[in-house]
């Protein structure tokens, strides 16, 4: 735990070294200096021993929460499925018939396929567990007479506890002082107006996860965790469990239409069997078989396997998704729409031009009107020393504070743009305002010829991408009126561009993807900077906020596809902006940071924030970069797209499986032939030799190109026309092969037994085979990059090929699923058969991707 300033490293020390006084240091150190606004000069909070004490005495901070499912439960979840009813269907009614073994084989499937969907799901709800707890929520205390950032949890009663704008209230407590303070407390209460709080009777409450919207205070801390009003309520507050994901509801829906699909067709192959004379337990048991071979048991669980995968790679590269929703959606984002500093710049000011009229007076209100939150005060701060050099300690920054006293403030928000402090010092009482330069200018007394002239040199110092600041001071007088004001100086901020930046803009816009950046800085400024990004393209248009305010809605929606720069921009219009750009059917990724951001990033399809945003904003994101940088971005929309190009590759390789064996039997029906599958052979493919070969191939790392394609729509199905092509041709070619081959031996030799092996041979092979082709549904298999970028798809059909030799090897199982050794010879022509099938897949490929790109 560490002391943490919101200045920068190297001017914070500056302040704490200037003043003995332990009521300065914690004025000074991220409260800013508001002296009159925060009365009690000499708080020093709780010793970090005491506050060790009560956390030990009182329990950490903490609420209960909904528990995620048990083991036991997870495990028993793997039989609530359609697919499974169907398959425990299939072994009592082979129990009925006197087919014993093939029931307990049934039965032994279905654990094993349990067990190894309890073992994916459970670690994929640990992984994603970890994966939230990465974000520890933290509050600001003052502890030791200095202010310090604490995880939430280590909160005790007792301690002081520094409230801000766009933070949750840490635990339940008294307002010991509070300056323009409301909190919206519809967490408790279910009513959304703000409510004021100050240091007076009724009014003094402050409690537990209610949100601060304006101002700034100081609470003693009265109760936490179980201890607080929300702790009396928690059962009903308990976190949401998981949310599904519309990609897993439209699985879901699916599985449920295929089945139903099965059923009607197994019923009609029943009819008709019936109705052409054959047995009704033969018929039966036909339709039976056809049904277990539709059904594709492992998708389900290999599709939230690889949306956890997403998850981790994303991580790795800066970006902790907070919602599996953001995965799938994020490969289908069609414009970005990002803030400009510490996103696409570094978020590190200097002032590098300044012209002060009154440079004693600049001085003071770069020191007093600030509170050392963010870069830019920092930069002031830093300024300030500059200035005062080490020739005179009475004008140093930290040497004004001491001899002031706050008086009151309005702080800065980012629909004013301005600050507004007033200060007693060295017994004149002065009042110091700060913000944007057109702002100060329009509230100071100035000659109309110095106003232009300092609105023309705000313009081209804003051309040259500088950041402004306008600073003014006037005697002490209300601080409500906004006028009266002498103009004391005009300084500007440099704020570099990011390493990358430039390089990511260009890979989105190959993507097809749209950058636009939506700042509150000066029109000149945001321009010089989005064009040294890339953003600004050619026909592509500025929007200042004060021209959007004249537009309507259905105006802004026709004019929002040509601008690439928002500037001048309040909180609120981005929420105009990004409804302007859905009525045009954009997904929009929406950056955020500020507690009035959390409509917009709430609204658009994925929320996203940097790592120091507001709690409210924070909470309402989609996506967090831990780095705070746009490159990040790019690269989470760059595995989003892959996330969803596997799950399609997946769905498609195990339909081909399916409907191969479907057609196989069917065929044979037609044929007057008995199965050439029987249900034990089924279960010993689907789940013994393909299963963990679904889940794998989800684990294909990035085509090459995929940034170098359109945006996907999110209508867009998960089975292209390319897709249903691939599983018709395998299906095809699949079933064609089996059917020869069972023909061969049950009409040449007239052994089913044999017929039966060759085909389960044949199944169980092609599948391990063709799978390679599916590693890439666009290129051709000696495109698809190395196979050692997927070492766990070489090791799993090494695997699964054992296996389907295994039963041919070992009598016990060859016995139990009714198979018979089949000589070299034989394996030559099976292996023959799916390197051929394999072959044929690959001219399938080409021939529908050329179809498909003329059509």
């Amino acid at each position: 735990m560490k002391a943490v300033p919101s200045a920068s490293p190297d001017v914070a020390p500056r302040q704490h070294e200037a003043s003995d006084n332990a009521a300065k240091i914690v004025q000074n150190s991220g409260l800013g200096q508001p002296q009159a606004a925060f009365r009690h000069e000499s708080i020093q909070g709780l010793t970090e021993s005491e506050a060790t004490r009560r956390r030990r005495e009182f329990g950490e901070n903490i609420l209960p929460t909904a528990k995620g499912p048990s083991a036991f439960s997870t495990f028993i979840s793997q039989f609530k499925s359609p697919l499974v009813y169907i398959i425990l269907a299939a072994a009592i009614i082979s129990l009925i018939v006197g087919e014993v073994t093939d029931f307990f084989i049934i039965m032994v499937v279905v654990v094993i396929d349990a067990i190894v969907g309890f073992l994916q799901e459970y670690q994929a709800q640990k992984t994603y567990s970890s994966l939230k707890n990465l974000l520890k929520p933290t509050t600001t205390v003052i502890r030791d007479g200095l202010r310090r950032e604490i995880e939430l949890r280590e909160l005790v009663p007792g301690d002081v506890a520094v409230l801000n704008a766009g933070e949750r209230v840490p635990g339940d407590g008294q307002i010991i002082e509070g300056v323009k303070l409301s909190v919206d407390e519809a967490i408790l209460t279910g009513e959304s107006e703000p409510v004021g709080k100050k240091a007076e009777a009724g009014s003094d409450r402050a409690f537990m996860g209610t949100t601060v919207l304006t101002g700034r205070g100081l609470m003693t801390v009265s109760g936490t965790g179980t201890n607080t009003e929300l702790g009396a309520i928690a059962t009903s507050l308990k976190e949401d469990v998981q949310e599904e994901t519309p990609l897993q509801t439209r699985l879901k829906a699916f599985s449920k239409t295929l089945t139903w699909l099965v059923l009607g067709v197994t019923a009609a192959i029943l009819i008709v069997g019936l109705v052409s004379g054959r047995p009704f337990l033969e018929m039966l048991r036909v339709s039976i078989v056809l049904a277990i071979a539709a059904i594709p048991e492992g998708l389900l669980i290999a599709v939230t396997v690889i949306l956890v995968i997403g998850m981790r790679k994303i991580l790795k590269r800066n970006g902790l998704v907070k919602k599996l929703l953001a995965v799938e959606t994020l490969g289908s984002v069609t414009t970005i729409c990002t803030d400009k500093t510490g996103t696409l710049t570094e978020g590190r000011m200097r002032v590098t031009r300044q012209e002060l009229a009154v440079p004693d007076r600049a001085l003071e209100a770069m020191v007093l009107c600030n509170d050392m939150e963010g870069p830019v005060e920092a930069a002031l701060w830093e300024f300030a020393a500059g200035m005062a050099g080490s020739g005179a300690p009475a004008q140093a920054p930290q040497a004004i504070v001491d001899r002031s006293e706050r008086m009151a403030v309005e702080l800065f928000s980012s629909e004013t743009k301005y600050m507004i402090t007033a200060d007693r010092i060295d017994g004149e009482e002065r009042d110091y305002l700060k913000g944007a330069p057109e702002i100060i200018l329009a509230m100071c007394n100035i000659e109309q010829p110095d106003r232009e002239r300092l609105l023309s040199l705000a313009d081209n110092w804003a051309g040259d991408g500088l950041r402004l600041i306008g600073l003014a001071s006037r005697p002490h007088s209300d601080i409500e009126v906004r006028n009266g004001y002498t103009w004391a100086g005009l300084v500007a901020m440099e704020d570099p561009i990011r390493e990358g930046v430039q390089e990511s803009v260009e890979i989105a816009h190959k993507a097809g993807i749209k950058v636009k950046m939506i700042t509150g800085d000066y029109r000149k400024t945001a321009e010089r900077i989005a064009r040294s990004c890339g953003i600004i393209a050619e026909g592509e248009e500025v929007l200042d906020g004060s021209e959007m305010e004249k537009l309507d809605d259905a105006a802004l929606a026709e004019r929002v596809g040509r601008v690439a720069v928002f500037s001048r921009i309040r909180p609120h219009d981005k929420l105009r902006i990004v409804r302007a750009l859905q009525s045009k059917d954009e997904v929009v990724a929406m950056v955020g940071d500020g507690v009035n951001d959390a409509p917009a990033l709430k609204r658009s399809n994925i929320g996203i924030v940097v790592g120091s945003a507001t709690d409210v904003a924070r909470e309402t994101a989609d996506l967090v970069l831990l780095d705070s940088n746009f490159r990040t971005i790019v690269a989470a929309v760059e595995e989003g797209r892959t996330v969803f190009q596997n799950i399609r590759k997946v769905v498609a390789y195990t339909l081909s499986n399916s409907f191969a064996e479907v057609f196989t039997i069917f065929g044979a029906m037609l044929l007057g032939w008995p199965a050439p599958l029987a249900v034990a052979q089924i279960l010993w493919i689907h789940l013994i030799c393909d299963g963990p070969s679904d889940i794998v191939l989800g684990f294909e790392p990035k085509e090459d190109g995929i940034m170098e394609e359109k945006p996907l729509s999110v209508k867009e199905p998960i089975l292209n026309s390319l897709g249903l092509s691939l599983i018709a041709i395998i299906s095809t070619a699949s079933a064609a092969a089996g059917l020869i081959l069972f023909g061969h031996y049950y009409n040449v030799h007239g052994s089913i037994m044999q017929g039966q092996s060759f085909a389960f041979a044949s199944f169980a092979v092609n599948s391990m085979i063709y799978i390679f082709a599916y590693r890439s549904m666009r290129r051709p298999l000696f495109r698809s990059g190395r196979l050692s970028r997927n070492k766990p798809l070489i090791f799993t059909v090494l695997g699964g090929l054992a296996l389907a030799i295994l039963p041919f090897c070992v009598p016990g199982i060859g016995k139990t699923l009714g198979v018979e050794p089949l000589a070299p010879s034989q394996w030559g022509i099976v292996f023959a058969v799916a390197f051929g099938l394999l072959t044929v897949v690959e001219i399938g490929k080409f021939v529908s991707n050329r179809f498909i790109r003329r059509s």
